[in-house]
């Protein structure tokens, strides 16, 4: 049975509850101080135009199976690829390219051990699923990755945006913060809420080669407090597919 034929039934639960509850348009606030840009560099181009609209879910209606604007609908990886600049049409971007990125990424924030800190209201945080650095399931946030998952603190309010890319050769990846604590079922979607509007990206293909799937969206960090960043593909963050994002 293919990862799709797994997925399909168990995502479209969460697809109909994020369509429903929480695939809104980011707060009009958000538009009177303009479209959120990244701070990882010049190159990187503003995500204004990849903000999900009223209904689109964030990325999750019309997702990667749900034809029109999804990586299997013909349109491209969300309706235009990756916004990652040097990205390669249809959401694919050289590993090198992201690596770089997650690079010059940690030097923007403040690292003690695997816990980085931004400061800023506009934060670009580079998430890559499992790259390689070691074995099993986990993320890598701007590079770093410790036993448990880094941990990310950012200021209450802030923009945060998420340049996502599935770094496993050997299985799909999505990302979704939510408001569930580990230790996580096996249909660890299914343990909390989404925690921001356009915080999730429906999985994506292993990459091709030294291509990875990748996917830009950007949301406000929600209310003070303390969430989780886990991969939403069935059993993924069981097995230790998850991190710390920390709203001070």
């Amino acid at each position: 049975m293919s990862w799709t034929k797994i997925l399909v039934p168990a995502l479209a639960l969460v697809v109909g509850a994020g369509a429903g509850a929480y695939g809104v348009a980011l707060t009009d606030s958000h538009g009177a101080s303009g479209s959120p840009s990244s701070s990882v560099g010049s190159e990187q181009p503003s995500v204004g135009s990849e903000q999900p609209s009223a209904g689109a879910g964030a990325h999750v209606g019309g997702g990667m199976m749900g034809g029109g604007v999804g990586m299997m609908g013909g349109g491209g990886m969300t309706g235009g690829g990756s916004k990652i600049a040097n990205g390669a049409p249809g959401g694919l971007v050289p590993a090198s390219r992201m690596e770089a990125l997650a690079t010059k990424a940690r030097r923007t924030v403040d690292q003690r051990g695997s816990t980085l800190t931004y400061r800023s209201q506009h934060v670009t945080l580079v998430a890559l699923g499992a790259p390689g650095s070691r074995p099993g399931m986990y993320w890598q946030l701007d590079g770093v990755d410790g036993p448990r998952g880094p941990t990310v603190s950012v200021p209450a309010g802030a923009i945060v945006t998420v340049d996502f890319a599935d770094g496993d050769p050997g299985h799909p990846h999505g990302l979704e913060l939510t408001t569930a604590a580990p230790p996580y079922p096996r249909m660890a979607m299914m343990a909390g809420r989404i925690a921001a509007a356009g915080a999730f990206i429906m999985p994506v293909p292993p990459p091709e080669g030294n291509l990875w799937y990748a996917v830009t969206i950007s949301f406000h960090a929600p209310a003070a407090g303390t969430y989780y960043v886990i991969c939403p593909v069935p059993g993924h963050a069981q097995k230790g597919m998850w991190a710390k994002l920390v709203v001070r």
